[in-house]
């Protein structure tokens, strides 16, 4: 068949989801929602009817079913990374594979009285006819499989049906039936789906994600979503063409399935099917004008197809010039017999190993923004800390529980199973400052002995006591008590000892007050409330500080039309919305909970509130661009210290000077490493001329990572992957311009002619392409078998960072993400060096400061930022040069790490003054002073004072979740009492949820942009959005707006009962 043929097959698959309604609905009722995604479904389900009671659908009685998460079928440990209708996608393709649909081989015999063959193990093949019975024609079999039981002789037929609704019925099938039956699952519950044919003989279906704005790849017949990489990688299959098929357009989606598309041999496949690209973008041009000329589509729906398919393109684009996947895959097929896998060459390559490894799991997990202020700023200060509540979301997953620490109605802990969560308070403004997780009591221990005196802390921890006989992970390894001094009334022996499986204390550090508590409980009915009243100092200063490429979880509501119409809004620069906000702020009443606003150029000024911690990054969707300069920016008040001098919105555009200030110290550069393995000499570029050499020593001075890259002009995957290398060092390269990162190009080219040609277009350094000897021994070096390969050095031990693979597929990520991306992936490589390494420099460090109180003097613009910096690293980092200071609230001297800064000092000093290469005496030194505190460490006591901070603490009984009722009541408060303001919210949501309910499979009646002129109506309304998600509504962000969403999971009959209630109540008095 044509290629034109094949692309007008795979439309009339996806056409056929469509036109049978009856059975969208039967699927529809079949689907277990409520298993699948309780924790989308059941806490709604659970307020709804406590809302409606005796008039919820079905009576008040919940329907039991499975427990939390955990005890799951579905859950994955993965599931965190997928949200709302992306999770659901994500479950029901596992549930399709389990519970849907059989996978046949061959047929089981069709005698009942045959006994043994009903694997169908024992048929015998007797070829294929046409479709005969009334059966095989209305199921549109394109073709009947004939087979003989080798027991009993009897004929059966395997029809190969296409007709989803026989395939409904039938349940068993291939890849084929597979597909097309998923799809039509997927349609049934409102997901816009796309069924793709590949050529080389295997189907699957792609759904429109609308949170990330992509489409997401769903194989049923292996259970998995997400893994493009699965047939060329894992499974090795030697792909030619994917063709991408909706009801209303087509598309060539084979980009995403390769990184070998320009290759000669994958050209070589494509021609077997149209004679070049050209010809083949004309069919697919031509087939989409029609689909779309004949479903005769409205503006809004040609757009958004417009929209995606030049977002596609721009993916597809660049994930080709990088030439590396995101991720390894390299299972071969789980679907089908072992010998049907074998003779279609998709059992994969098990001698390959993916990069995953038990050594590479994080210890330590953080938010993206640490730093939050609450509204109550200046008043009393509240911390609350609970076990967390019961929950479909499992116990084991990160980051899902932050009600177990909530600071001033903020819930802002970060959990880890078995781990240690802390959350950091100033003790002056009642600012969040940091919040993390730690794998383990030490490294938590660790950490806290860098946070300034006086901080408030709050520590809990969550043991799953299902396993190891109800022992922790954490209490395996529980540091001395020494760690945890400066927490006044903290025993480590007894948080780690405990047999509850939530512990938490709440403190202040090198402080003992009456009101330090700790708190153990198995009870989630239980809390510990601690109230303080902050010190009575002068006002703390706040400013705006801005977060680039961030957006807020939640949202309140936008600027008022009063304030700033939606129109103006939308077309408004980034000063004249801050204007606005200001104005807003200074109208009183109406702001004292909003904390900040969040925007982006085209949209509205949306404002945030405590409830809208954590701040989560907001990467470009699309994949589409490493710059995303139109990306989502959130404003939000911090104290003073917390804020660049140079963070603020003016007229004109905003300019970000370097405010980076450079160690004072050099980087003790493994020299003679590097001249051996490198040679004498390097070429730096010259713009004005050819490359100049530089002796190595020079051009490698202060560089914290050295980077040597192999690559060669004639290599395409080089070709590609060098423009986003280049991208990521010039971006280094102007944030940390010393103490950063150093590329060395170590050509493969052939000759000298293409090394120039290729290096004219580097910033980097090179090896001269005259010690090609040279260069093969790096390689050597290296183990570097294939090029493009980035082998990332720590310069001062000169030991390997991070894989190959891997640095190159984190750079492609980086570039992606954006700027911010790529600073934070330097911060990891550095994490990574060797920690004789960090000693060193840390040493470094220390010894020089005195050299730095020199120059803040010198030089008023340069001793003014030094200055900023320090006043910001004293609000976060415990400074170091105490030693002779009596810290506050004790009465011993300084602390043992500050003693150990101090003796260190005096034995390098010594070390250096007696001839001591310097290297050789910072190891030295460290050493000696490590065995010295040792031996000192038990007899250190430290008798802390209570501190001047007034409060209470008492264990109570946890405080309820809002109800629907509730929040409805709060809304009509916030609209000044009216009730016809909530009424008219409710209306108009009313005809949206009926709208879903006329036709629930079309996912257009799903999803509104927050500033479209209907919805607008309800969003603006103060309370608005918290109602409605009270109800099952979801919001989120796009690459252009928020949205508010119906989700897939939706139980619409009891969305519309309890909106009818809602409109009762306040409607009839009105």
């Amino acid at each position: 068949m044509s290629l034109h043929g094949r692309i007008e097959s795979a439309a009339r698959t996806a056409q056929q989801w469509e036109g049978d309604k009856f059975l969208l609905e039967e699927i529809r009722a079949s689907v277990p929602l409520r298993d699948l995604v309780p924790e989308q479904v059941r806490d709604v389900e659970a307020r709804c009817r406590a809302y409606l009671g005796g008039d919820a659908p079905g009576g008040d009685e919940i329907e039991e079913g499975p427990a939390a998460a955990d005890s799951n079928p579905y859950f994955a440990d993965d599931d965190l990374e997928w949200e709302g209708d992306d999770l659901l996608l994500k479950r029901l393709t596992l549930y399709f594979k389990r519970h849907v649909m059989a996978w046949c081989n061959q047929p089981p015999c069709s005698n009942p009285d045959c006994k043994g063959n009903e694997d169908g193990t024992k048929m015998t093949s007797k070829g294929v006819r046409g479709p005969q019975t009334e059966e095989e024609k209305t199921g549109q079999a394109g073709r009947v499989e004939v087979y003989t039981c080798q027991l009993c002789e009897a004929e059966t037929t395997f029809p190969r049906f296409n007709s989803p609704r026989a395939l409904f019925k039938s349940r068993r099938g291939r890849c084929g039936e597979f597909a097309n039956l998923f799809g039509t699952y997927c349609r049934a519950l409102g997901f816009d789906t796309r069924y793709v044919l590949d050529l080389t003989d295997h189907v699957w279906v792609e759904v429109w994600s609308a949170r990330q704005q992509r489409w997401i790849h769903a194989d049923s017949c292996e259970g998995l979503i997400d893994r493009p990489n699965m047939y060329e990688q894992g499974w090795g299959k030697k792909l030619s063409y994917a063709i991408g098929a909706t009801h209303d357009s087509v598309a060539d989606v084979t980009k995403r399935y390769t990184r070998k598309f320009h290759s000669d041999e994958f050209q070589a496949r494509r021609r077997e099917h149209a004679p070049d690209e050209r010809a083949s973008e004309t069919i697919f041009a031509q087939m989409s004008a029609a689909l779309r000329q004949m479903k005769n589509l409205g503006k809004g729906r040609l757009e958004e197809l417009d929209k995606r398919g030049k977002a596609e393109d721009e993916f597809f684009r660049m994930v080709q010039s990088s030439g590396v996947w995101d991720v390894e895959y390299r299972e071969g097929r789980i679907s089908g017999s072992l010998a049907w896998k074998a003779s279609r060459h998709e059992l994969g390559d098990k001698t390959k190993k993916t990069n995953e490894s038990d050594s590479d799991k994080e210890e330590t997990q953080s938010y993206f923004v640490e730093s939050f202020y609450p509204s109550s700023r200046q008043s009393n200060l509240t911390i609350v800390m609970k076990p967390p509540m019961p929950s479909y979301v499992p116990l084991t997953a990160p980051k899902s529980h932050p009600e177990c620490i909530s600071v001033s109605g903020v819930p802002c802990a970060i959990t880890m199973v078995d781990g240690v969560s802390v959350v950091v308070v100033d003790e002056i403004s009642g600012c969040i400052l940091q919040s993390r997780a730690f794998s383990s009591w030490g490294l938590a221990g660790s950490i806290l002995d860098s946070v300034p005196d006086g901080r408030i802390v709050a520590i809990c921890a969550i043991s799953d006591k299902s396993k190891d006989g109800g022992k922790s992970d954490s209490s395996k390894d529980v540091p001395a008590q020494s760690n945890f001094d400066r927490l006044g009334g903290f025993s480590i022996k007894a948080m780690s000892a405990s047999s509850d499986s939530f512990v938490s204390f709440v403190g202040q550090l090198n402080f003992h007050p009456k009101w330090a508590q700790s708190f153990e409980t198995s009870d989630n009915q239980q809390s510990i409330n601690v109230s303080l009243e902050l010190n009575a100092l002068p006002p703390t200063e706040v400013k705006f500080r801005s977060e680039t490429n961030t957006v807020p979880v939640n949202i309140t509501t936008r600027i008022p039309e009063t304030v700033m119409p939606l129109k103006t809004q939308l077309e408004a620069s980034l000063f004249q919305k801050r204007i606005a906000f200001n104005a807003f702020i200074d109208k009183g009443d109406d702001s004292m909970s909003v904390v900040g606003y969040t925007t982006r150029p085209g949209a509205p000024v949306y404002l945030i509130d405590d409830r809208s911690f954590p701040l989560v990054a907001s990467a470009d969707k699309n994949h589409s661009s490493g710059e995303n300069k139109a990306s989502w920016t959130t404003y939000h008040y911090l104290p003073e210290p917390l804020v660049p001098d140079d963070d603020d919105i003016t007229d004109d555009a905003k300019t970000s000077p370097d405010t980076n200030i450079a160690p004072k110290f050099d980087v003790p550069v493994a020299d003679d490493y590097f001249t051996g393995l490198l040679g004498n000499q390097l070429f730096v570029q010259n713009t004005s001329s050819s490359p100049t050499p530089l002796d190595t020593t020079s051009a490698l001075a202060n560089t914290r990572l050295v980077a040597l890259y192999f690559s060669a002009h004639w290599c395409g995957p080089c070709r590609g992957f060098t423009p986003m290398l280049i991208e990521f060092y010039n971006h280094l390269k102007e944030e940390i311009p010393t103490h950063g990162l150093e590329i060395i190009f170590v050509s493969s080219d052939r000759d000298d002619g293409q090394f120039q040609q290729y290096y004219s277009k580097m910033p980097f350094l090179a090896l001269p392409f005259s010690n090609r000897a040279l260069a093969q021994q790096i390689k050597s070096v290296f183990g570097v078998r294939g090029i493009p390969s980035l082998v990332v050095i720590d310069s001062i031990s000169g030991r390997i960072v991070i894989s190959p693979d891997d640095s190159r597929r984190e750079v492609h990520q980086a570039c992606q993400l954006g700027e911010k991306a790529i600073e934070s992936l330097f911060q990891q490589w550095l994490d990574k060096v060797p920690v004789e390494s960090k000693s060193m420099l840390e040493v470094l460090a220390l010894s020089c400061e005195d050299t730095n109180e020199e120059a803040k003097g010198s030089d008023g613009e340069t001793a003014s930022a030094v200055a900023k910096c320090e006043i910001t690293a004293s609000y976060l980092t415990r400074k170091k040069e105490v030693a002779d200071q009596t810290p506050v609230g004790s009465g011993n001297g300084a602390s043992p790490k500050q003693n150990f800064q101090e003796r260190f000092k005096e034995i390098f000093s010594k070390l250096v003054a007696e001839g001591a290469e310097p290297n050789a005496a910072a190891v030295e030194a460290i050493k000696l002073a490590t065995s010295e505190q040792a031996k000192g460490a038990s007899n250190h006591t430290n008798k802390l004072k209570e501190g001047t901070i007034v409060g209470s603490s008492e264990v109570c009984a946890a405080e309820e979740v809002s109800t629907i009722g509730t929040l409805a009541e709060h809304m009509c408060e916030a609209n000044a009492g009216d009730k016809s303001k909530v009424a008219y919210v409710v209306s108009t949501t009313k005809k949206y949820v009926a709208n879903v309910k006329k036709d629930p499979s079309n996912p257009r009646f799903r999803l509104f942009r927050l500033s479209n002129k209907v919805f607008d109506k309800i969003a603006s309304a103060p309370g608005s959005l918290d109602l409605l998600t009270s109800v099952g509504f979801v919001v989120f962000h796009s690459d252009t707006d928020f949205v508010a969403s119906i989700p897939c999971s939706t139980d619409l009959t009891m969305m519309s009962s309890v909106l009818d209630h809602l409109l009762k109540t306040f409607e009839g008095d009105n």
